[in-house]
């Protein structure tokens, strides 16, 4: 009988059970730690992304100004996505804003296997270059000798006494020059485009100051109402051609209907059209299009934004 008894003690496989049970626990809390805790970071790690991209496309908007504005831009746009960086995490590569920072995501369910807190980390950097193609653009020519100073857009002001009727405008693809001029046309540097002859008065009148005219549109708007404040929300800041000279791409000088090269663009802010001229005062801004990876016209140039990282 004892020996019988000590048989089926042997057999005995609760205490085993047990054991297999606490292993399966723990290797089911490392999987929903896995599962959970995993998505979680996956999850931080996209906001944080998304942050500092954002951060540093609005922070590039400010380098036409100073790296003093574009970080605290940067640094603003990132706090309202709720990772705010500090100037330390903020540096500036060429032409180029770069924004780094760290996060430690506390942890749920991996505690059980001992990790505490992972640390996740995103890096995003935005690069502004001269435009080398955009839409929206008016046609309007500019020599790029007259960049800055130029306040006067069209006609004899900033052209040759020898341009046979021209004043500075380009034939549009899309519709007469009213309609060009309020709603632009796409041009891109190193294509050619046509001078259109003519003053094109009534056309121009309507599109600056009629009822429907670029100034009647930021009528609403105090910010558009002063060069030093206005933006590219802004109707009467218009983006025109600059062209090397005003010499056709056979090397003569306009006349009639010419053909030239677009070398750039450049945003004027118009402030009135008076004794058929038109005038604008330069503003440096940065737009939607395609950016190059030179200099272009120089700092004079229309710039756009993009990220590189």
């Amino acid at each position: 009988m004892r020996k019988l008894l000590s048989f089926e003690k042997l057999r005995d496989e609760s205490g085993g059970v047990l054991a297999f049970v606490a292993i399966f626990m723990v290797v089911l809390l490392g999987i929903t730690a896995i599962v959970i805790d995993g998505g979680r970071l996956y999850t931080e790690k996209s906001k944080l992304q998304k942050a500092l991209d954002a951060a540093v496309l609005a922070g590039a908007q400010g380098l036409r100004t100073s790296e003093t504005s574009a970080r605290e831009i940067a640094k603003d746009i990132s706090e309202k996505n709720s990772f705010k960086v500090i100037d330390s995490e903020i540096t500036f590569p060429s032409n180029s804003i770069k924004a780094t920072k760290q996060v430690i995501v506390p942890m749920t369910f991996a505690k059980v296997i001992g990790i505490n807190d992972t640390t996740i980390s995103a890096t995003a950097i935005a690069k502004v270059a001269p435009l080398t193609k955009a839409s929206g653009i008016a046609p309007i020519v500019i020599e790029k000798d007259n960049i800055p100073d130029a306040t006067i857009l069209n006609c004899g002001s900033t052209n040759p006494g020898d341009l046979q009727g021209n004043c500075g405008y380009l034939k549009s693809t899309e519709g007469n020059l009213r309609d060009a001029l309020l709603n632009g046309a796409t041009y891109e540097v190193g294509k050619t485009v046509f001078t259109d002859p003519g003053g094109s008065v009534g056309q121009v009148e309507q599109a600056i100051d009629g009822v429907e005219g670029i100034i009647a549109k930021d009528a609403t708007k105090p910010h558009c109402q002063s060069p030093d404040i206005a933006d590219n929300t802004c109707a009467r800041v218009i983006t025109v051609v600059v062209i090397d000279d005003w010499v056709d791409v056979d090397g003569k000088n306009v006349t009639g209907k010419s053909e030239l090269k677009v070398a750039g663009f450049a945003s004027y802010w118009i402030d009135r059209y008076e004794d058929k001229k038109l005038y604008g005062k330069f503003i440096k801004m940065i737009a939607p299009g395609e950016i190059g990876t030179g200099t272009g016209i120089g700092d004079y140039a229309l710039f756009g934004v993009k990220l590189v990282e």
